[in-house]
């Protein structure tokens, strides 16, 4: 039988650095979600190549599209599904609190937050399908109280904090049905979005984080490692591509 995965924003970036990578391992299914099919062109060629690869059509800010995701999995996934990986998110909010727009922090807290609780309530009852009921949260140690990094991420950095909270909730409410459930920081990489952010950060300030720079293929291979070796004992841990412990 094969184990199902279930992948958010596999479009491009990590996202689809995890779906190449699990569509090459025998006895796997990769479902994933992009928001235009059509203009996933990467996917679509993937898809030439493995045929256990499913692309739906996903919008995870928005809740008409998390309205259609039932109907789509019942098609795919009717045997259920073993782990899902909530990866899509947005990363553009490198202002002070006091200088972020309105619809910045709207737009964060949807996609980053919302949109991966409203389609956790849909994808769960496929887990319970299974025996595995494994979920992971890419959030983001710009989200860590504990570690707080001094540099202004406004509604990103206050989002990822929202979802490891999520995480730690669904941690603890779905512990008696036999889930794990983890939160995991894909590390500092090299994606349009993280590229992006890195030019935000001030120059001689952090020399050290900007020296930790991953590409998109080691985060992925690095996060598979740390979800493959899951166990019940690692439900509601944050943890870091590497396998380390990160603080909340």
């Amino acid at each position: 039988m094969s184990t199902v995965y279930f992948i958010t924003g596999g479009n491009r970036g990590i996202g689809y650095n995890l779906v190449e990578q699990l569509a090459a391992r025998p006895n796997t299914k990769v479902i994933t979600t992009a928001r235009d099919v059509e203009k996933a062109t990467q996917l679509k060629d993937l898809q030439k190549k493995h045929s256990n690869v499913e692309v739906l059509k996903l919008d995870v800010s928005s809740e008409e599209s998390i309205d259609t995701l039932d109907g789509q999995l019942q098609k795919v996934a009717p045997e259920g599904i073993d782990i899902f990986i909530s990866n899509a998110g947005i990363a553009d909010a490198y202002y002070a609190v006091k200088d972020a727009p309105r619809s910045v922090w709207l737009k964060h807290h949807q996609t980053n937050v919302l949109g991966p609780i409203f389609v956790y309530q849909v994808v769960r009852p496929y887990l319970l399908k299974k025996s595995t009921r494994q979920i992971v949260f890419v959030s983001s140690i710009a989200g860590s109280v504990g570690g707080f990094i001094p540099f202004s991420t406004s509604a990103y950095g206050q989002s990822k904090a929202a979802l490891n909270m999520t995480v730690k909730q669904i941690s603890f409410e779905d512990a008696a049905d036999g889930f794990t459930v983890i939160a995991i920081h894909p590390g500092m990489v090299s994606t349009d979005m993280g590229q992006y952010g890195i030019t935000k950060f001030p120059e001689g300030n952090f020399d050290h984080i900007l020296a930790m720079v991953i590409t998109p293929e080691v985060s992925a291979t690095k996060q598979l490692e740390v979800i493959d070796g899951l166990t019940k004992e690692s439900n509601g841990v944050f943890y870091s591509y590497d396998g380390t412990i990160a603080p909340y």
